[in-house]
């Protein structure tokens, strides 16, 4: 099984690589509009102290009597002015139309992200559902954060221009930024300590929405409102988000007490600064001027930290963004690495299918739902499995399509190992349908068609499937046929019943005609028994005409023990462990589990 995802802490270094990697993921979506947006932010930065500079010469030439360069120097704090009013709106336009595009890109890069793998363990490990869900909340604001990093960057480059600057004019106030060390050391605490705090509760976040997600599905709601559950569903929702917003409300209040103290100690070093200058002023070593560049320097500087403070969040934000990308990416590569094995699927079977000592647990747990499997599918036949809740039937049939990787043992296929071939070539030669099948909500033909991607507008194709799958009653029903649109998301879209849902859904898994492996997991659980079994027999004749030309598999699962006695052979799972297996008769003449269950199942439809 693949390792679990993990979000640990990360080096200075790192953290700041991937803050880069996050801007960069941002400005190649559009190199014209990134260059422009870099440019404007620093122009805006660099202007700040060059008006303060303009701004003394202006004072200074006319308390002088220059009248000329009194003039050239208002002129320059104009143009100055209109840049810094002008870049930030220009800036807000360009880093919006970035944001878009990036967030269509990234999340095309997730989808991929979570396809990628050729099992379900990556979808079943918390850690990465966790780091899913964080990435998701802050990709749409990805402009923002970015923006704010440029905009850090850009103000520490002016906060060395204004700092020079500064020196000219009294040496001591070139220590003032390191006063900025406490509210920046401050913030990047509280900071730290706010996002410990988010990621620890995101878990409670989640089953929140699942639970609001649950309540406004049209199928649970029907059993909710009957049940009278809503008022326990919103109840537990409400404690939930509760206990998360107490611990974020003691995390913030602490990151704000931090943060005064930060500001506080560079508040008391601001006011000395200035007490230098009018000192100097009042002694008569420094001019007018001289007192309006300290003024306008010293009040950026302020300003500037203030800034920073606030962008660092950004900077933090943009290198933990990065850092999820990165993990989530690297997990993609691993699982896409795992899916491309090395042996091509087979066209045909002719050993059949082997599970040597198979175990499985889920991740997390200490128990195997499957136990030391021992079974053989044999090439050509029809095989049934049957089980009570929880004997591992579910698992086992994902264990076959390579859903789930054994915990130990092997799953050969002709005699080859089930991890050596290439996942997605084995799925290409098999085909299924569910209990819990996807309700496409496309148009009929789509709905159908997507079992077999090659063929998805092949009409012929469509009505052959659903004539396999004993579905064309639901056809006749469509008033547009094929170009029916099925589902309430569509416009004039047409909704269906359970029973007609699950007809299209075992529709697609009739669309493959070239399979070597078909899988049937409670296909008919909507249906009536007359109607399941007269489905299953029009299954078994197919798959045996399939199994005579490729020695396929037909793997059949259901609760109803009268359907499959017309299986060729029959497992009967208990615990994760094969309690018995035979053919219909076998099984009966020996007076075991199944024939128990079958005789307790009969004595139901017995008047």
């Amino acid at each position: 099984m693949m390792a679990a995802i993990k979000s640990r802490p990360e080096g200075r270094l790192r953290g700041t690589h991937d803050a880069f990697a996050t801007c960069w993921m941002l400005l190649r979506e559009d190199p014209a509009r990134a260059v422009g947006g870099v440019l404007l932010i620093f122009s805006g930065a660099i202007s700040r102290p060059l008006l303060g500079l303009a701004l003394a010469e202006l004072v200074g030439a006319a308390a002088y009597g220059r009248p000329g360069v009194a003039a050239f120097a208002g002129c320059g704090v104009a143009v100055l002015a209109v840049i810094q009013l002008t870049t930030g709106h220009f800036t807000s336009i360009i880093f919006s139309v970035l944001g878009e595009r990036a967030l269509l890109a990234t999340t095309a890069r997730l989808v991929r992200a979570t396809q990628s793998s050729a099992t379900l363990d990556r979808q079943e490990d918390p850690e990465f559902a966790d780091e899913m869900s964080l990435l998701q909340q802050d990709v749409f604001g990805l402009h923002n954060v970015v923006r704010g990093l440029l905009e850090t960057l850009a103000i520490i480059v002016q906060m060395f221009v204004t700092v020079a600057l500064l020196g000219q004019l009294q040496p001591l106030l070139m220590l003032l930024p390191v006063a900025a060390l406490a509210p920046y050391f401050a913030g990047r605490y509280a900071t730290e300590l706010c996002e410990r705090i988010r990621k620890a509760v995101e878990p409670q976040h989640r089953r929140a929405h699942d639970l609001l997600t649950l309540a406004q599905r049209p199928g649970p709601m029907m059993e909710i409102r009957l049940a009278g559950l809503s008022l326990e569903l919103t109840r537990r929702q409400e404690e939930l988000i509760s206990r998360a917003a107490a611990r974020t409300r003691r995390a913030e209040t602490i990151a704000a007490v931090v943060r005064t103290a930060g500001q506080v100690v560079f508040g008391a070093a601001y006011g000395l600064a200035l007490l230098l200058v009018v000192r100097d002023a009042v002694s008569g070593h420094a001019g007018a001027d001289d007192v309006v560049l300290a003024l306008v320097l010293a009040r950026q500087v302020a300003v500037g930290v203030t800034q920073i403070l606030s962008l660092t969040f950004d900077m933090q934000r943009a290198g933990r963004i990065g850092a999820r990308m990165r993990r989530v990416m690297a997990a993609a590569r691993e699982d896409a690495a795992m899916a491309d094995g090395t042996d091509a699927a087979p066209e045909a079977l002719h050993d059949g299918i082997r599970l040597e000592g198979v175990c499985f647990r889920y991740p997390g747990t200490d128990k195997d739902v499957v136990r030391g499997l021992d079974l053989v599918l044999p090439a050509g036949s029809v095989v049934a499995l049957v089980g009570e809740n929880g004997a591992g039937k579910s698992t086992l049939v994902k264990l076959l399509c390579g859903l789930y990787r054994p915990s130990a043992g092997r799953v050969l296929v002709d005699g080859r190992d089930m991890t050596g071939l290439d996942a997605h070539a084995w799925r290409d030669v098999m085909s299924a349908a569910f209990q819990d099948f996807v309700r496409f909500e496309f148009p009929a033909q789509h709905v159908v068609g997507v079992g077999d991607l090659p063929r998805v507008d092949d009409a012929q194709a469509a009505r052959r499937a659903l004539r396999d799958a004993g579905a064309d009653g639901v056809l006749k029903e469509l008033p547009d046929g094929l170009a029916t649109g099925i589902g309430t998301s569509l416009p004039d879209g047409r909704d269906l019943s359970g029973g007609q849902w699950q007809k299209l859904a075992l529709s697609r898994a009739m669309m493959r005609r070239s399979t070597v492996f078909l899988i049937l997991d409670e296909p008919a659980a909507a249906l009536d028994a007359q109607s399941e079994h007269l489905l299953f027999e029009r299954q078994v004749a197919r798959a045996r005409q399939v199994a005579e030309a490729s020695g396929a598999i037909a793997l059949f699962v259901s609760h109803r023990f009268s359907t499959v006695s017309m299986a060729d052979w029959i497992v009967v799972l208990e615990d994760g462990s094969v309690a018995e297996q035979g053919s219909h008769a076998e099984l009966m003449s020996s007076g075991g589990r199944y024939a128990s269950l079958f005789d307790l199942q009969a004595q139901g439809y017995r008047p």
